[in-house]
């Protein structure tokens, strides 16, 4: 080898060398670069400036602020968003939804969703007030509205207002949100009794005079139209009609004229019949 080329060979060798040290400076100054950037948005940039309450007014601003733990001052993204809506819901009860969203203007929105009572335990002396999503509203309570759901459960574990209920029954609670919520979906009023102590044999009581029985929790919602449509039929052609209906089998309705009670068993008296309601009725 001449010796022009050992020293294009090792001109060559030094260019690379200096690319990539070339290289390695580079990337070393823009992973400081992102370093600095990202210190400075969190320490001295993207301060929040303003906290805006939004949605249904159930408490004001202040004890909505308070309970989120958010402070003015405090770096737009250094706080958990879902802790701090969880902290809401927890803190005030009749919240049934808080969600935080942030702006690069530097303001912090809070968008918060009443919580409506709409069942309720009796619990010897008073009333514990639960929303459709199981939360405990209230406990302590002496008299409930008309359209609120005595609800009955079995053995309650923990009733802590701002929490979900906790039953004995670990499935009892999705059981009362999804009847209640194919009730309300379907716009089946009326409803003033809830049992689900036997999630097979679910229970209802329509205008305290007609028991429903409507079978196992998961099929409720799947007949609620169907439920409906026969109620309306029987409000129309028999107003004073006092007695249960069994609808546990999938579109049957079978009456009986005598039992008037959730919790009355049936006499030998009592006397049962098939009724069909009309094919516009069914689901």
């Amino acid at each position: 080898m001449s010796n022009d080329e050992r020293r294009r060979l090792r001109a060559e060798r030094a260019r690379k060398r200096r690319r990539r040290r070339n290289v390695i400076i580079g990337v070393l100054l823009t992973v400081m670069l992102v370093i600095v950037g990202v210190v400075l948005s969190l320490t001295v940039f993207f301060k929040i400036a303003s906290i805006e309450i939004a949605g249904d007014e159930i408490y004001n601003s202040e004890q909505i602020v308070e309970a989120s733990g958010i402070t003015i001052g405090e770096n737009l993204f250094l706080f958990s968003a879902k802790d701090a809506a969880s902290a809401i819901e927890r803190a005030l009860p009749y919240v049934e939804r808080a969600e935080i969203k942030r702006s690069l203007s530097c303001k912090v929105t809070v968008c918060v969703t009443a919580a409506k009572a709409v069942a309720a335990i009796d619990s010897g002396e008073s009333y514990i007030l639960l929303s459709l999503s199981g939360k405990v509203l209230e406990d302590g309570v002496m008299t409930v509205n008309d359209d609120v759901v005595i609800l009955e459960t079995g053995e309650i574990a923990a009733a802590v207002p701002g929490e979900l209920l906790t039953l004995a029954d670990a499935d009892a609670l999705a059981d009362f949100t999804a009847v209640m919520r194919a009730f309300s979906e379907n716009a089946l009023t009326g409803i003033t009794k809830l049992d689900i102590r036997d999630r097979t044999n679910i229970k209802a009581q329509y205008k305290d005079r007609i028991l429903l029985k409507l079978g196992a929790a998961g099929t409720v919602s799947a007949k609620t139209d169907f439920i409906k449509a026969t109620l309306e039929r029987n409000e129309k052609s028999t107003p004073e009609f006092r007695g249960s209906i069994d609808f546990s089998i999938d579109k049957k309705a079978y009456q009986n004229a005598a039992e008037q009670s959730m919790t009355v068993p049936p006499t030998e008296s009592q006397t049962a019949s098939q009724s069909e309601p009309p094919q516009t009725a069914a689901a």
